[in-house]
């Protein structure tokens, strides 16, 4: 009976012991897992934002005129048809002829 006794004691000590380190282990991962999702979460977050601003700019270019010509002059130097352009000569371009 005492050996029985042991052999549980025994045991039980060795489970207590399996549970400790596996236990301390599965709240590692877990503390690790949890700041990885945050850290996800937040790029999450950058990327919807960023996605938005892009379909309201796609909105605009389908559909407002105005911002695809404000666009194509301050962005891309364009001029209308009937506009026109005055550029001023740099030092350089004088000293040349």
């Amino acid at each position: 009976m005492e050996k029985i006794c042991l052999y549980l004691a025994m045991g039980g000590a060795v489970i207590l012991l399996f549970m400790f380190f596996f236990s301390t282990r599965g709240v590692v991962d877990y503390s690790r897992f949890k700041s990885r999702q945050e850290k996800l979460e937040a790029q999450v977050a950058i990327a919807e934002s960023q996605n938005s601003k892009l379909e309201k700019e796609i909105l605009k270019l389908k559909t407002d005129i105005e911002y695809i010509k404000h666009l194509a002059k301050h962005e891309h130097e364009m001029a209308a048809q009937d506009e026109l352009v005055f550029k001023e000569k740099s030092k350089n371009q004088g000293a040349e002829k």
